[in-house]
């Protein structure tokens, strides 16, 4: 460890400042009742559910003195604004505006589409079965409208009613695109604009009703469980719709679980869940049996073809060096996932070759097919398919065969968007030109601004036809009349979390019959339509599963179990068993470990978790660890045995008292923050140490990005002048997170919008994409102002910006927010000294990891061993180890400030070991002297958790001199020996 920079006596004399001593605690069990008995006593008179919720979700906030009101959140601002509440005249008052709204020509004139949905035919039905009943199913087939209708037919039946002062109603969608949708076709069928009485929140885009009233509110999932931690039992709601539930979103399904909670406090609450047709059953059951109501679907038929019938029909070729590439591509993926179920390479190698003795009975009876289409049958299997010019050969065929009718094609990510759409202008240039041509190509996808798709609703010009090509956004809730013919590739991208190796993974995988199902139902909205799948018959009879796996199942779990603490729901493993199908617990393990590293949650110790079976405490050495929760349940236990930890609401059950059921972990006051904080912990963390360190401006661009999207939009062709763009603005800084910030920085710093184009072009930026992201960017500051962390709620504020562009504090905090990401990179040479590829290493239980091309650090060529942070880390279906999308080279002083426990070797007093695997050599003086600055600075931190406020630079007070002495330790520390030459 280099002593560069080490100011020795300097912080000696600040560590000195820090060290006061600790007052004792009461040692006799008679001076311990006595300080106890003094507590306050707890109310034992009876308490509404709201008062005992309310003491429940309150319990956190008092303990630490964080600000987390109302309007702590701009994405909870609407359900502060106004609670429901009688009042005979704004009912009266929505009562004629409702029958002034239904008696115009504009509600009249969508009045006559609306009828004809076959919702509309059970208007009446649908009313009173959600009047009477506190939970209702409503299943149905796509196209019947229940999505647009069913919140229509509560307003108005509530309103006309006499009831509008305390009617809400909330509608969630699993997507941004979804709700700002059908937000506007709602508005619209009502004749009115979206900001009357139909509104829509969603993240960086919000048009709210005109007052909360009598109206209908569209919002992402998300939004919702934010809005839980200032009205926990959703008081502020009359009716909740969750819409597409049989998704099974993981938090759509933490909130059916948090319903089912709080149904028996909120009598009067009203709960509509909307699924398709398929497995509405299972909700049905989750619900005590509550009433189902099934829809119909268009009557319109769709035919439905195979891959041997598209190949039949469309006459498809392929070479036969493509069909062999097929067979190998087949046989590796499969060989790969025999492995994931723990089969040898020797079996896995067996199975993988040839197909069953059923595939080819069923090959051998297919008739009408030529000998190339029989040899593309035996390569496609459940993994492989012929994608991009089958895909682009079957788009051809349609608009050659037909005259009219739009085209939706499903496909698995926005790769293969772009690769559908190259491969069709390849084909036709003129057909294709999106001014000149006669097909307009529409992609649809979560990274298109909802802006730039609305125009994907409107009919198609005449003369001219719509091809969509999208992910599965399209299968649901998204409406596009038009489309007549549907292409299925049969495949979906989904994230599937490995515990063991703490790694996403990102695949297309074979969809579900369900998917499929829905993926038909997109055609024939307006006439007979057809719909083509690109997988054989034999696969969806034999191969295909009934249902995808739930998210729950197979995504981090982070945000959940934060959520589950911050609102006091119990146990974790216990909460998340109530769910529809509940995680492994290795999963909940390995979450509540990581979560313990990043300093959300805390252990709650052993000697002071349970005073039932005695009141005794045992003390470790000379201290007595004991928190206000324990202090609480022993004074009680001591007075009358009558404990009060607080709300467990299972199933039906209604409140009832509690305390044998702690919590293994509690959290902690920074994790209390996180967990407030409407983004993922560590970028939420990233945040809080930008603001109290004096780097905020940069580290609100990078934890914007990281949370919403990379601003680069580069065409596939132009991936290496990219690459080029990328290492420019990195400014040799071995960080694409400082890319970021230099992006931002830079956009903001040009004068004209000509030269922000210009600049985006050149960099291959998406402009939309950044001025979202300084949005984003304004937003979070407004939540630290709120939270007191930064004097003014503006990025550039002065003293959140004391050391904005220091790149070495920049890179300590980046390590603060994202340990333990971390990874080793060692270099390798060949026997002549010339570099090799260097090897990436994580922590043991996670082994290898590779560097993602589009890193500015992919080539990179160390001299000696670094480490680097990251955040991104995803297995793909190309590599052999997870690759690391984007990182930031650190020096050890972060790793020393930032980690782990450090602990001395045994044999060597001059090696050391962060969290048992980061290994580093120094003098014992100068690390036990750092360590103890260490101390000094989680004191500090812990302060400023508990109680914020701004950072005080100011040298004559003691904070101002440790944070500097930090600052300038950080800052003093050689940079790694690193450079980045291609290799040789």
């Amino acid at each position: 460890m280099p002593l560069v920079g080490l100011n020795l006596p300097k912080i000696q004399s600040v560590i000195q400042e820090f060290v006061e001593p600790v007052p004792e605690l009461p040692k006799t069990s008679n001076e311990l009742i006595s300080f106890m008995c003094k507590l306050p006593t707890l109310s034992t008179s009876k308490q509404t559910p709201e008062d005992e919720a309310e003491e429940l979700f309150g319990e956190i906030r008092d303990c630490f003195d964080v600000s987390v009101g109302p309007c702590s959140d701009p994405d909870q601002m609407l359900l502060t604004k106004e609670s429901l509440a009688r009042n005979p005249d704004i009912d009266h008052e929505l009562c004629l505006s409702m029958r002034n709204c239904m008696s115009s020509a504009a509600y009249m004139k969508m009045s006559e589409s609306r009828c004809k949905l076959p919702a509309y035919q059970f208007k009446e039905d649908i009313v009173s079965t959600i009047r009477d009943n506190q939970v209702v199913i409503i299943s149905g087939e796509t196209g019947c409208g229940k999505t647009t209708q069913v919140p229509q037919f509560i307003l108005e039946d509530q309103v006309l009613g006499g009831n509008g002062s305390v009617t809400r109603i909330i509608v969630t969608q699993p997507r941004r695109i979804s709700a700002v949708s059908i937000a506007e076709r709602v508005a619209t069928e009502r004749g009115q604009s979206v900001g009357s009485s139909v509104g829509y929140q969603v993240r960086l885009e919000r048009r709210y009703p005109q007052r909360p009233h009598g109206s209908i509110m569209f919002c992402t999932t998300g939004i919702i469980l934010q809005w839980f931690r200032s009205d926990p039992l959703l008081k502020n709601i009359s009716h909740i719709i969750v819409d597409e539930v049989h998704e099974r979103e993981f938090l759509c399904d933490f909130l059916l679980c948090m319903l089912k909670r709080i149904a028996p406090l909120r009598p009067d609450l009203r709960i509509v869940l909307m699924s398709a047709t398929i497995n509405a059953d299972k909700f049905v059951e989750y619900f005590d049996n509550c009433p189902k109501f099934e829809i119909p679907g268009r009557t319109f038929p769709v035919k439905t073809y195979y891959l041997e019938d598209v190949l039949r029909e469309t006459k498809f070729w392929l070479p036969n060096s493509a069909i062999t590439a097929l067979c190998r591509d087949q046989s590796r993926t499969l060989k790969q996932r025999l492995l994931k179920s723990n089969l040898s390479k020797k079996e896995a190698r067996i199975l993988s070759y040839g197909k069953s003795p059923e595939f080819n009975k069923w090959l051998h009876s297919l008739t009408g097919l030529s000998s190339n289409a029989i040899e593309i049958l035996r390569s496609v299997g459940e993994d492989t398919y012929p994608k991009t010019d089958l895909i682009a050969h079957s788009v051809e065929h349609i608009l050659q065969s037909t005259q009219s009718g739009a085209i939706l094609v499903f496909v698995p990510g926005l790769v293969d968007i772009k690769d559908v759409i190259r491969c069709l202008r390849e084909l036709n240039p003129r057909r294709y030109d999106n001014r000149y041509g006669s097909v307009r190509i529409y992609p649809l996808h979560s990274r298109i601004p909802t802006s730039r798709d609305r125009s994907l609703f409107e009919p198609s010009p005449k003369n001219q036809r719509k091809v969509v090509i999208a992910t599965n956004i399209a299968e649901t809730s998204i409406t596009i009349q038009d489309v007549v013919y549907v292409i299925d590739c049969g495949r979906i991208k989904v994230t599937d979390y490995d515990p063991r190796q703490n790694t996403s993974t990102l695949t297309a995988i074979l969809v579900s019959k369900a998917n499929a199902a829905q993926r038909s139902g997109r055609a024939g909205r307006v006439q007979p339509g057809i719909c083509y799948h690109l997988f054989p018959s034999y696969v969806y009879n034999n191969v295909m599963s009934d249902f995808l796996q739930p998210e729950m199942l197979r995504v981090r779990l982070e945000d959940v179990i934060l959520r589950i603490k911050l609102l006091g729901l119990g146990r974790v493993k216990s909460f998340l068993t109530n769910c529809l199908d509940s995680p492994s617990e290795d999963a909940i393990s390995k979450t509540l470990i990581f979560l313990r590293q990043i300093q959300a949650l805390k252990l709650i110790e052993s000697e002071t978790s349970n005073f039932n079976t005695s009141h005794s405490i045992k003390s470790r050495g000379q201290s007595h660890k004991l928190n206000r929760k324990s202090l609480r349940e022993f004074s009680e236990a001591i007075k009358k045995d009558v404990n009060a930890s607080g709300i467990n609401i299972l199933g039906s059950s209604c409140i009832h008292l509690d305390s044998t059921d702690e919590d293994d972990d509690e959290l902690t006051p920074l994790g209390v923050h996180l967990a407030n904080f409407p983004l993922d912990p560590q970028c939420a963390k990233l945040l809080i140490f930008g603001a109290l360190f004096g780097c905020l401006e940069p580290i609100l661009a990078v934890a914007s990005c990281l949370t919403f999207r990379d601003p680069f939009e580069v065409p596939l062709e132009k991936q290496q002048e990219a690459d080029r763009c990328r290492k420019e603005l990195s400014q040799n800084s071995f960080s694409d997170h400082w890319v970021f910030a230099t992006v931002i920085q830079s956009y903001n710093g040009l004068n004209s919008q000509i030269e922000r184009h210009q600049f985006c072009q050149r960099y291959f930026l998406n402009e939309r994409t950044i001025k979202d992201i300084i949005r984003l960017m304004n937003d979070y500051a407004q939540l630290l102002y709120e939270r007191r962390y930064i004097a003014t709620p503006k990025p550039d504020d002065s003293n959140a910006n004391c050391n904005q562009w220091n790149i070495n504090l920049f890179r300590a905090i980046m390590c603060a927010a994202l340990y333990p990401n971390v990874v080793k990179v060692d270099p390798r040479f060949t026997k002549e000294g010339k570099p090799k590829t260097s090897v990436i290493m994580a922590c043991p239980s996670e082994g290898r990891a590779n560097i993602h091309p589009s890193s500015v650090n992919s080539k990179i060529q160390p001299t000696e061993p670094i480490w680097m942070v990251y955040f991104t880390k995803t297995k793909l279906e190309s590599g052999s180890y997870p690759s690391i999308f984007d990182s930031t080279v650190i020096s050890l002083r972060p790793l020393l400030f930032f980690s782990g426990n450090i602990e001395i070797s045994k044999n060597d007093t001059s090696l050391f070991t962060i969290d048992q695997w980061i290994k580093f050599s120094g003098e014992l003086k100068v690390v036990n002297l750092l360590k103890d600055l260490r101390k000094c600075m989680d004191g500090l931190l812990e302060q400023k958790f508990k109680s914020p406020s701004v950072a005080n630079w100011d040298s004559t007070n003691k904070e101002g001199r440790l944070l500097q002495t930090i600052v300038d330790l950080l800052t003093s520390e050689p940079p790694p020996a690193v450079q980045v030459e291609k290799l040789s």
